[in-house]
């Protein structure tokens, strides 16, 4: 093995080669050759070692250096391709590199700082180490090393500890001949130096290398924040030159957009107007054909005109010499007809009041009856009391009990514990024996034996302690004592609880026993008043009846005796036109409440669209119609040109009551414009006269002129076709009258109940919450209004506030008339499911509550609104208060009391944040069932229909066709009526192009009517309908599309279902049918909408494109009970919503028959509902189809006393009538009417017989 170490010349580079090298060889072979070869061995690999980690470390700051480099020169080549490259696309990725660079350079600089610090410390290591060599020549002995074997008495050296860390020169072993030791130490300190020198030198090359690294990474600081700054610059340029483009870009998309929509309706509306010309072509045609034929005919009948005249005017002068006698003949002949029913009245009264003096024994016997029931109510009633009190003072024992109970589980659960502890010790005890036993075979008396030998000399040993081991035996005893105590406790405590528990359990059987009695006796009771209350009904109509009849013969003896007291109106002057039209009287006799109305029609005047209907060079001839209150159709004289002049006056004599003057406050007089086309003539203008003013502050007289707007009926686009002039006359002021009116209404409006039947009744509720847990009902309540200020200040206003909650439809209350503070007491239940949508609704949105005027001629206006937020529904907590209210101009108006409460815990999604107490109620809790319910937690709430459906006032139902001179205010949601419910004339459609429902019956209009329609809410108004007419009032309610939230409607709209193109006749919404109070001869019956499944073979049949659902109940038409639309199928299990729902009038007799029968035996007593399909419109050869049919059966809604209200039955297939296709909501209110004809029927076979 080669001992002579090879230097690393790289090391040695600077050192001088001449004269150091050869004096450094000849030291170090003369210390080699006196050194032991392990220990040159040694301290070669030792040297080796130092100098490999110095190697391996300057190799790490080369790569270093190496990658520095390489990165400089990548950002040198960035730089470069970065000025090729345009601004936008290198920033972000230029702005990331040197990021990246500068977070290693800084890395790199604390690595170096490191390595410096160590070099740092390594030079002062190699200090010390030369210091301590220098010591060592100083030293006085050279085997300081050696311990002496002999103790010469002086101090020892301690060694330095800086001479461990000499590992490059070696162990201190001096020990050699006194020549030798100075060589090698000057070797060795040359060695050091040597080696220090190179580190320093290394160092310095280390430092230089750093600081030129620092001045590298300064600059490119620099360079990188003017790169930064010129890319902000060009940054900002080039957004400023992207936003202007790009708001030139979107300019020109939006033109783009409109400029196409604006094509696509001119396209529509090119097609539209061909098909129109198209039909026009074939009319002309149609029309040229008849004309020849007309013009004959017209030839042949003015030749009888001729003839007809000259025979017409030899009658007009007979008659006007006969006409007074046969008046007089007339009116002799009613006198002598009126005095033979009086008598005969006068002899049933006479009978009545005979027969009823004989019936004062019943009566007085029904009395009795009636206190001894009321006594033994008033016993039962006092030992149910006395009952509840035993219960009570029960419950209060088993509180107790259960208290004491509670106390001793848990002193036996604690005893339980200790016992189990116990158990382990033992258990631990017993194993350890066992051990013993295994391991060394000593049995436990072995081990007993040992112990007391044990004890017996620690007795011996030690002072006697045998107290302590008493005490520690008394205390377990006692705990033995204490355990055994409380488990005779514990049994003692079950044996009286389970005495209690049978005590408790006798009770509930006593309590039940009584309940059962007290059932059985309210049942009789009910029983008994049920029978009372009919048989009271019954003599109320008879004493009703009598007192009729009284009030007739007291009117009628009072004319007798006094005579008609006539109120004398001067006749016009008699002129041959007046002759012509209406035969005058010189006196007219008015009877006490009657009043005479004059409407006079003086002349019409046409616009220039309509004298170019009329014809350039033709004069018309035009006459009008007068449609007024009850009275038949008057017609003006034909008159002949372009400016007619009628001079026509109608008189209508009319009895002053409640419903002339509700029809002078709401209603119009219809005047229509009709031309004579030969022997025919066409409707051509109408217009409305409002009669409002004829009753306020005009003294009764009205003069004014109304526009004449085209008619529909004939396809006229014109619009204004002219004016007309006119005055109305009242002959007898009537300002008391309609005072008396409004104080009447004002107090009908405050006696009517407000509160509204929610969509579902609390047992539907309960119904879906069982099926849907998440279902909860949320109800709103509009108490009251305070100084509310109308529009003008000189009057009151008639209030009424209109507002929409959530996805429902708008809802609004009654009208209160003439009031500054109404009292609403509106109450209304919106059924909804908690989820997110809702949960977003509450916190996002607030309820806006609308107050209108019934009598504010703007249409667009408001009298003041209220903002209610929603946000503390969302935590599950009641909004109660007075929330200020502003009109449309921001200024305060009023105050308005509102209740918004859950019916049950609102509980948010899981996605939303809770608060805890919503999270406290979300968690289910155990409820111990109780053993009895008392009386005040019964169910007592089920009233009947009649009970809970609310009394309406008698209201005028506006059956106009065309609009108004004066266009009503519109509202939002369903156009209303006079009553607050949705008018008759909104359930007819008008075609538009954005329409697709289509009324498959033609309804005509009820111009053809002579008398005003109310709706059927009171038995008064049941008097003004004779037999037939009008038997069924449609109330189909319009359909608004889901989205729609608007708060005001545009006017032209307000009448017409406004429906969606993105789905045309599916329509998604809540039903708004309302429970409103009809009388006991309506029958209410609606479809509200229809689901059908997959197994329908409606979807499998291409030539069925729409459904719709007919009603077969009585003999009424099928066009009267089916819905007026029939909406477009869609796919299984869609949603069909009708809102359909119609009163059928049962006051005729034979309607009363047939309701009759339809509960007798022999009968089904079903009421049908059928879903039909209809075919499109191209294939008009195709007949409807029936797909399914649902029942309702009216003697089981008899039998159960319920009306069937928005509940869903299921339909069955025509084909096979056991499978269920779909199901449908319907609503059948019958219940009134059955018992009423049921009733009806028993009092005419007790009076039979």
């Amino acid at each position: 093995m080669d001992i002579t170490p090879a230097r690393d010349t790289s090391i040695t580079s600077g050192l001088d080669q001449s004269q150091g090298q050869a004096k450094r060889i000849s030291n170090e072979r003369q210390m080699i050759a006196k050194l032991d070869p392990l220990e040159l061995q040694d301290r070669y690999l030792r040297l080796y070692d130092d100098h490999l980690v110095l190697k391996q470390h300057a190799r790490k700051q080369e790569d270093k250096i190496k990658k520095l480099a390489t990165k400089l020169t990548k950002v040198i080549e960035d730089k470069k391709r970065s000025d090729a490259i345009p601004l936008g696309a290198k920033l972000g990725a230029r702005e990331t590199e040197t990021e990246n660079l500068l977070e290693e350079y800084r890395n790199k600089i604390s690595q170096l700082s490191e390595q410096n610090k160590l070099l740092k410390q390594r030079i002062v290591v190699a200090h010390q180490q030369l210091q301590a060599a220098q010591q060592m020549k100083k030293s006085p002995t050279m085997y300081d090393n050696v311990t002496s074997r002999i103790d010469t008495g002086q101090p020892k050296r301690m060694p330095s500890p800086l001479l461990h860390n000499l590992r490059v020169i070696g162990p201190r072993d001096s020990s050699r001949t006194s020549g030798t030791t100075p060589r090698i130490n000057s070797a060795l300190i040359e060695d050091a130096r040597m080696a220090n020198k190179q580190l320093e030198e290394s160092l310095e090359k280390a430092n230089q290398q750093l600081s030129a690294n620092e001045q590298l990474i300064e600059s490119l600081r620099q360079q990188l924040q003017q790169r930064d700054n010129e890319y902000e610059q060009n940054l900002l340029r080039l957004k400023a030159q992207t936003g202007g483009d790009s708001r030139t870009n979107l300019q020109e998309n939006i033109d783009m957009i409109r400029l196409q929509r604006d094509l696509r309706d001119k396209s529509d509306e090119l097609r539209r107007l061909q098909t129109q010309c198209t039909n026009f072509e074939s009319q002309n045609r149609s029309l040229q054909v008849t004309n020849a034929e007309l013009l004959k005919e017209i030839d042949r009948l003015d030749r009888q005109i001729k003839d007809e005249q000259q025979r017409a005017m030899q009658l007009r002068t007979e008659l006007r010499t006969g006409s007074r006698s046969n008046t007089v003949i007339q009116e002799l002949n009613a006198q002598i007809e009126d005095f033979r029913r009086e008598c005969e009245v006068l002899k049933e009264a006479n009978t009545k009041l005979v027969s009823s003096a004989f019936n004062g024994d019943r009566e007085r016997e029904f009395r009795e009856k009636e206190r001894a029931l009321k006594l033994q109510i008033a016993q039962l009633e006092a030992t149910i009391k006395a009952d509840l009190g035993e219960r009570g003072t029960l419950l209060d024992r088993l509180t107790l009990e259960k208290d004491t109970n509670r106390k001793t589980d848990e002193e036996q659960r604690t005893m339980h514990l200790k016992y189990l502890e116990m158990k382990e010790k033992h258990d631990d005890l017993a194993e350890k024996m066992r051990f013993f036993e295994k391991e060394s075979g000593i049995d436990m008396k072995e081990i007993e034996e040992a112990l007391i030998i044990l004890r017996q000399r620690k007795q011996r040993q030690e002072p006697n302690f045998d107290f302590l081991q008493k005490v520690d035996d008394e205390k377990a005893q006692n705990l033995n004592r204490r355990v055994l105590d409380l488990e005779s406790q514990l049994a003692e405590t079950y044996n009286e609880l389970e005495k209690t528990r049978n005590l408790l359990f006798m009770q509930y059987k006593i309590n039940r026993d009584y309940k059962l009695e007290v059932d059985c006796v309210q049942k009789k009771m009910d029983e008994n008043h049920a029978e009372y209350s009919s048989r009271i009904l019954d003599s109320g109509q008879l004493l009703d009846i009598r007192a009729d009849r009284i009030r007739k013969l007291e009117k009628a003896l009072q004319d007798v005796a006094y005579g008609t007291r006539p109120y004398r109106v001067s006749s016009q002057p008699i002129t041959d036109e007046n002759l012509d039209n209406n035969l005058i009287e010189e006196a007219i006799e008015l009877e006490r409440g009657q009043n005479l109305i004059e409407i006079h029609i003086s002349r019409a005047s046409f616009n220039e669209r309509a004298l170019e209907f009329f014809g350039k060079n033709i004069e018309p001839s035009t006459f009008c119609s007068i449609e007024f209150f009850e009275h038949e159709l008057q017609m003006t004289p034909i008159v002949k040109g372009r400016t007619p002049e009628y001079n026509f006056t109608a008189q209508y004599i009319v009895n002053v009551d409640d419903f002339l003057l509700y029809y002078l406050q709401k209603e119009y007089t219809i005047i229509e414009l009709h031309q004579t086309v030969g022997q025919s003539f066409q409707t051509i203008a109408a217009c409305k006269l409002s009669l409002k003013q004829l009753i306020e502050g005009t003294q009764g007289r009205l003069h004014g002129s109304a526009k004449l707007i085209a008619s529909h009926q004939n396809n006229l686009d014109i619009g204004t076709f002219g004016a007309i002039e006119y005055w109305i006359r009242l002959r007898v002021p009537m300002e008391q009258a309609f005072r008396l009116l409004k104080e009447k209404m004002k107090a009908q409006g405050y006696l009517v109940t407000t509160s509204r039947q929610s969509t579902k009744t609390s047992d539907d509720i309960e119904q879906q919450r069982e099926m849907n847990p998440n279902m909860n009902e949320l109800t709103i309540a509009i108490l009251n209004c305070a100084n509310v200020k109308a529009a003008t200040p000189d009057r009151q206003p008639d209030l009424y506030c209109i507002y929409k909650f959530y996805d429902f439809a708008d809802h609004d209350t009654l009208t209160i008339p003439s009031s500054n503070n109404p009292n609403f007491d509106d109450r209304t239940q919106y059924p909804i499911p908690m989820d997110a949508d809702l949960d977003r609704y509450l916190k996002q949105s607030q309820l806006t509550i609308f107050v209108f005027d019934d009598r504010d001629q703007k249409a667009d206006r408001y009298v003041a609104r209220a903002d209610i937020p929603l946000i503390s529904l969302s935590h599950d907590n009641p909004i109660r208060g007075t929330f200020d209210m502003h009109n449309d101009q921001g200024e305060s108006n009023g105050t308005m009391d509102v209740t918004l409460k859950w019916t049950y815990s609102y509980l948010p999604p899981s996605s939303s944040t809770r608060t805890p107490a919503q999270r406290l109620k979300s968690t289910p809790t155990n409820e111990r069932e109780p053993l009895a319910l008392l009386p005040d937690e019964s169910i007592s709430g089920h009233k009947t229909i009649a009970e809970r459906q609310r009394e309406m006032n008698v209201r005028l139902t506006p059956h106009d066709v065309l609009e108004p001179d004066h266009e009503p205010r519109p509202r939002p949601g369903l156009p209303r009526n006079s009553s607050g419910l949705p008018s008759p004339s909104s359930s007819q459609p008008v075609r538009n192009g954005h329409q697709n429902y289509r009324q498959r019956t033609s309804s005509n209009a009820s111009s053809q009517s002579k008398r005003v329609s109310f709706d059927n809410r009171d038995d008064d108004a049941s008097t003004r309908y004779q037999n037939g007419d009008h038997p069924v009032h449609s109330e189909t309610s319009g359909t608004v599309s889901p989205g729609s939230s608007d708060d005001v409607v545009n006017p032209s709209n307000a009448t017409t279902p406004y429906v969606d193109d993105s789905e045309p006749d599916i329509i998604y919404q809540p039903s708004m049918s309302r429970n409103t109070k009809k009388g006991d001869d309506v029958v209410t019956i609606g479809v509200h909408d229809l689901i059908l499944t997959d197994r329908c073979s409606v979807f499998d049949d291409e030539n069925c494109e729409k459904v719709f659902v007919s009603v077969e109940f009585l003999d009424y038409p099928a066009e009267d009970l089916e819905t007026p639309y029939a909406l477009v199928k869609g796919t299984p299990n869609t949603k069909y919503s009708f809102n359909f729902q119609t009163d059928c009038s049962v006051r005729d007799q034979s309607k009363k028959q047939q309701l009759a029968e339809l509960v007798e035996p022999k009968s089904s007593g079903e009421i049908k509902f059928v879903v039909v399909a209809e075919p499109p419109e191209d294939q008009p050869s195709l007949d409807c189809v029936d797909i399914g049919v649902a029942t309702v059966n009216a003697k089981q809604l008899l039998h159960n006393q319920t009306d069937l209200i928005e509940e869903r039955v299921d339909v069955y297939g025509m084909d096979d009538q056991t499978e269920v296709i779909g199901n449908m909501n319907v609503t059948v209110s019958i219940v009134q009417a059955l018992n009423k004809v049921t009733r009806q029927g028993q009092n005419i076979r007790r009076i039979q017989t």
